[in-house]
C-alpha cells in the first residue's frame, strides 16, 4: 500500500478522473439535449450556488438564491470570451435554469428547475462516489478515515464539482476548442479503458503510460454520437488533433490516442497536477468519515455505468467505412 503522497499511482488516478469527466459531460448533455455544451457554465454556477441548495449537509431547493457570479468573472475562470459565456448563460436563462440579477447569474430556485438541479447534483455525487470506489479498488492508497461520519451529500458534491472544475483552471489543450478537448479526452478514455479496470494492468501501469498494443480505437461516428457532437464537427476537430500530433487515425473511421500523442510537448504530464489536486479532496472526505473502502454504501441513486460509447470501441471491433468529409449539405448546430 502506498502512503498519501506524490508516490500515488498518478497515471491510474488520471485515467479514473478522465472517466468521471466524460461521464459528467454525458450527464449534462442528457440534461440539456437542445445544447449539450452548456455543462461548463452550469457546473460552475452550480458550485457557486451549492450552499444555497444545502440544508444540514443535504440537498434542498432554497426559497431564493443568495449567491451569484458575474458573467465576466465566469468567463475569466473558464478561459472563454465574455461574449460566448454571456450567450451560453442567456440560453440557460431562457431554459429556466439560471436567473440573472445585478450580482450576476444564479441557479433558479423555482419549482420547475428543482428536478433539473437535483438530477445534476445527484448525478455528479454518484459519479464521484464511483471514482472514490474505483480509486480504493485499483490504487492501493491509504487514507486516514475518521471514526464518526460528519458528511452529507452536499460535502461530496462540493468536492466532486471542485474536481470537475479544477482542470479548467489548471490545464487546457493549447489552441484547442472546448469540443476538441472533449473529443481528445474521450479518445484517451476509450484507448485505455481495458487497462483502467483490469485488476493487474491498472497496477502495472499505475505510474506509467501503457504501451500502444494495449490501446483501442473507436469509430469517430460512434464517438461523436456518444458525446452529442455533430459528426461534421467531430470530423473537423479530429483532423485538427491529428495535424497537431494529438490523435492518430488507425484506418477507416477509427481513431485513438497513442503513447506518442501523449508525449507531445503540449500534453506531457497534463494529468499530473489535477490528479495531485484530487488526493486532498479524497483525504478531506476521509477525515469526515467517508471510508473509500466502503464507498459503495454511499450512492444516492446507484453506481452509475461508465460513459457509454456504443459498440465498436474494442480492438479489432466493427469498423465503419471512411466517409471522409461530411456532405456540405448537412447542417450543424452552433
Amino acid at each position: 500500500m502506498t502512503n498519501f503522497s506524490s508516490d500515488a499511482p498518478l497515471r491510474q488516478l488520471t485515467r479514473l478522473k478522465s472517466e468521471m469527466h466524460i461521464a459528467a459531460a454525458q450527464l449534462t448533455a442528457s440534461l440539456f439535449p437542445e445544447n449539450p455544451f452548456l455543462g461548463m457554465e452550469f457546473g460552475l454556477v452550480a458550485r457557486i450556488c451549492l450552499p444555497d441548495w444545502t440544508i444540514g449537509g443535504e440537498l434542498a431547493r432554497p426559497a431564493a438564491p443568495t449567491r451569484a457570479i458575474a458573467v465576466r468573472k465566469m468567463a475569466l475562470s473558464l478561459g472563454n470570451s465574455p461574449e460566448s459565456t454571456r450567450r451560453h448563460c442567456n440560453r440557460l436563462i431562457d431554459r429556466g435554469a439560471f436567473i440573472a440579477s445585478p450580482q450576476g447569474v444564479s441557479l433558479a430556485s423555482t419549482k420547475d428547475n428543482e428536478a433539473l438541479v437535483l438530477a445534476y447534483y445527484l448525478g455528479v455525487h454518484d459519479r464521484f462516489v464511483r471514482l472514490i470506489e474505483d480509486v480504493s479498488s485499483t490504487c492501493d492508497i491509504v487514507f486516514p478515515v475518521a471514526g464518526k461520519q460528519a458528511f452529507g451529500a452536499a460535502e461530496v458534491v462540493e468536492r466532486a464539482l471542485d474536481v470537475l472544475l479544477q482542470p479548467v483552471d489548471t490545464f487546457r489543450l493549447v489552441g484547442a476548442s472546448r469540443i476538441a478537448h472533449l473529443l481528445w479526452g474521450a479518445l484517451a478514455v476509450v484507448a485505455v479503458r481495458g487497462v483502467t479496470y483490469d485488476p493487474v494492468l491498472c497496477r502495472r501501469y499505475g505510474h506509467i503510460i501503457p504501451p500502444d498494443e494495449l490501446r483501442t480505437g473507436i469509430s469517430l461516428r460512434r464517438l461523436a454520437a456518444a458525446l452529442s457532437i455533430p459528426y461534421a464537427t467531430a470530423w473537423r476537430q479530429a483532423r485538427v488533433l491529428k495535424s497537431q500530433g494529438l490523435a492518430t487515425r488507425l484506418g477507416s473511421d477509427r481513431w485513438t490516442v497513442t503513447k506518442n500523442n501523449l508525449l507531445a510537448q503540449n500534453v506531457r504530464d497534463i494529468g499530473v497536477p489535477p490528479s495531485l489536486l484530487l488526493l486532498p479532496k479524497l483525504r478531506e472526505l476521509a477525515l469526515m468519515g467517508f471510508d473509500p473502502a466502503r464507498a459503495a454504501g454511499h450512492y444516492r441513486i446507484a453506481r452509475p455505468p461508465l460513459a457509454d460509447f456504443g459498440t465498436g470501441a474494442e480492438a479489432g471491433g466493427e469498423e465503419e467505412a471512411d466517409l471522409g468529409p461530411p456532405s456540405s449539405h448537412r447542417l450543424e448546430y452552433r
